[in-house]
This record gives structure tokens, C-alpha cells and sequence, in this order.
């Protein structure tokens, strides 16, 4: 429909790899979100982040959405989670795009598999290194706001046994690993239990790859909140006839800095609207487990809901007799640990 650009971006920082000089950037419609962490997005929640909103951007550095690949720690902005998401967007017939956003700030990081003086990680801690620790950690600690569970302790909970089996399958959010040889398999399994086994350079090397993704890390302020200025989550109407933004209001609330005085912040979201004929968008999402109704011409908000837990999910809607129905899936588990497993159907007057 319009033009994409190819644009300079940063080069790679280290050395003996080469990035793409250039990166796509669409001439419309406008971004969604804000493309690079500058100070004047330091956060304003409280005088303690905003320092440490210009503290850290000091030290790492933001190069906007396509940062180059570094050993040291730098901002990516938008974050790894978005932008849009993988719930998806609605449309009308008008042709109206209706879309949830993320504004949140990640840090992104490679590092070595060898160690500091270039001598080979043990085989285990290695395989573990390039297969595991981008959702687990570099030291086990998991991620728990993301979902991923430590794996220091695991030896108290499971078996050998079990945790090969879970390799081999998946299970829950974890895809299955079957394509690993049985010694990779193996070694990975000996390292969480407490055996990292003899050091790489004794195994077969097999193409290892220098450096490994230190993982998904947010960046967060010290009370929790994501460091950076809101909003942190926004929902957007987007005029595909023009390429313009037609309204952008905040999604989701945390109500105490709405107490503060803080005007209503959004918040990271997972799973996208519907609209309807009606003149009426739902969606749930939000970190503070409500489900809403707004206004798709204006972003008014209508309506909203307490369910009881984070509505991680895209909503439906159905007729039973003539009668609307629409209904959201209440799982949370996707922004932190809290977990259930609900269906809420809401009857349309």
C-alpha cells in the first residue's frame, strides 16, 4: 500500500560478525509505538526512577529497534515482546485496524561460550548455555515475570528421568527437543543435576557457536514498574485508507499510581481485540486482569470486568438463539507466575 524504506542501522559490535547495513522501516503508517529510548522517555513515575532511567541509559546505550548485536548490555526499544504482539489485531469493513501495543524496555546481550581466559566451557554448561539459558538464565534463576522457572533446584523435584522426558516432548510453553543428539540431551541433563561433565574440548565439536543470547531480561525500575515514561500499553486504531493513527488510548491500569496521581499508565499486554458490528471492541490482555469494552470510533471506554486472573487470550464471540455472546480465556501465567484456568462469557444486551 505505501513505500518501505531501506535504512542505515548500527553495525555490529563484535568482532569478526557482520550485520545487514540496512533494516525496512514503512513510510506509513507511523509507528506505533516510540522507536528509540532517548531522555525523554526517563521515567517520571518517581524521582528514584527517572535516575535510574538516566543512569542506565548512560552506562548501555539505546540504538532503537534494530540495536547491533554487542557483549556489552544495551536497551533494545521496542522491546522483544513489542510493538504488536501475538494476539493479533481486529478490522472492521470501514477499514479501521484495531491494534495492542507494548512499550516496554528489554536488555539485550550476547556472551561467550568459552571462559574468560578462552579455555572451553564444560560440554554440559555449554549445551545448556546455547539451548536453555535464553529462557532460563545464564546462572538457572529463570525469569519469573516472563513464566520461565528456575531450574537451580530441580534436582528436588524431578528425576533424571522426567526431565529427559520433557526434553523429548515439551510440555506446557516448552517445546520439545528431540533433535538433540542423546549425548547433547544427555550432558544438559548431567549439568542441571549437578555434573557438568569433562570440559568441551574433549567432546567432538560440532560447529559451537561463540556466543550465546543472554535472555529475555526486562528492564524494570526498582518498585517493579517498567523504566521508562508511560504509557506501557496502548490501544490504537489505525486508517488503513490514509495510514494514519485515528485514536491511541492507554490499556490497562495499575490503580495504585492511579492513587498516586499517576494519570492511568497501560500496561503489558498479550492477546488481542474483536470489534463488532455494534460499534463495540473487546479486549482483555492487561496485567491488572480486566476485560473491556470500548468505543471503536472514539476509544471511549464503555466497560470493564474483573476476571480472575490476567485474560492472556484473544476473545470470541458467538449467537445462541439469537443471543450475542462473547467469551475470553482468564489462563494468565504469561506475565508472571499467577496461573488459572477460566472461561468468561459476557451476554451482549
Amino acid at each position: 500500500l505505501w513505500p518501505i524504506e531501506e535504512r542505515p542501522v548500527e553495525p555490529s559490535r563484535i568482532a569478526g560478525f557482520d550485520a545487514w547495513p540496512t533494516q525496512p522501516f514503512p513510510t506509513k503508517p507511523p509507528p506505533l509505538t516510540r522507536q528509540r529510548y532517548t531522555e525523554d522517555d526517563y521515567s517520571d513515575i518517581s524521582p528514584q526512577a527517572y535516575q535510574l532511567s538516566q543512569d542506565v541509559i548512560t552506562q548501555s546505550g539505546s540504538y532503537g529497534p534494530y540495536p547491533p548485536p554487542s557483549l556489552e548490555q544495551i536497551i533494545i526499544f521496542p522491546g522483544f515482546d513489542g510493538g504488536m504482539e501475538w494476539g493479533g489485531s481486529a478490522a472492521d469493513p470501514d477499514g479501521i485496524l484495531y491494534v495492542n501495543v507494548n512499550e516496554i524496555p528489554w536488555f539485550y546481550q550476547m556472551i561467550p561460550t568459552k571462559n574468560p581466559d578462552g579455555t572451553p566451557l564444560p560440554f554440559g554448561e555449554q549445551q545448556y548455555q546455547i539451548q536453555c539459558s535464553s529462557c532460563h538464565g545464564i546462572d538457572l534463576s529463570g525469569n519469573p515475570e516472563g513464566g520461565f522457572p528456575a531450574l537451580k533446584d530441580i534436582a528436588t523435584k524431578h528425576t533424571k528421568s522426567t526431565v529427559g522426558m520433557l526434553m523429548d516432548f515439551g510440555g506446557g510453553r516448552m517445546p520439545s527437543f528431540s533433535e538433540l543428539s542423546d549425548q547433547k540431551r544427555d550432558a544438559i541433563i548431567n549439568y542441571l543435576f549437578g555434573d557438568s561433565g569433562p570440559k568441551a574440548g574433549t567432546k567432538p565439536q560440532e560447529d559451537v557457536q561463540p556466543y550465546v543470547f543472554r535472555g529475555f531480561q526486562r528492564w524494570n525500575d526498582r518498585e517493579g514498574y517498567p523504566a521508562i515514561k508511560p504509557p506501557w500499553g496502548t490501544l490504537n486504531a489505525v486508517d488503513l485508507n490514509s495510514g494514519t493513527i485515528k485514536w491511541k488510548v492507554p490499556l490497562g491500569e495499575y490503580e495504585e499510581l492511579t492513587d498516586r496521581g499517576i494519570p492511568i499508565t497501560g500496561t503489558e499486554n498479550y492477546g488481542g481485540p474483536i470489534v463488532t458490528s455494534g460499534n463495540v471492541l473487546f479486549i482483555g490482555a492487561t496485567k491488572d486482569a480486566k476485560f473491556r469494552a470500548f468505543h471503536k470510533e472514539t476509544g471511549e471506554l464503555l466497560w470493564e470486568h474483573d476476571l480472575p486472573i490476567d485474560g492472556n487470550a484473544t476473545p470470541s464471540t458467538y449467537a445462541i438463539n439469537g443471543k450475542q455472546y462473547v467469551i475470553i480465556s482468564a489462563g494468565g501465567a504469561k506475565i508472571g507466575p499467577r496461573k488459572g484456568g477460566t472461561l468468561v462469557a459476557f451476554a451482549l444486551p
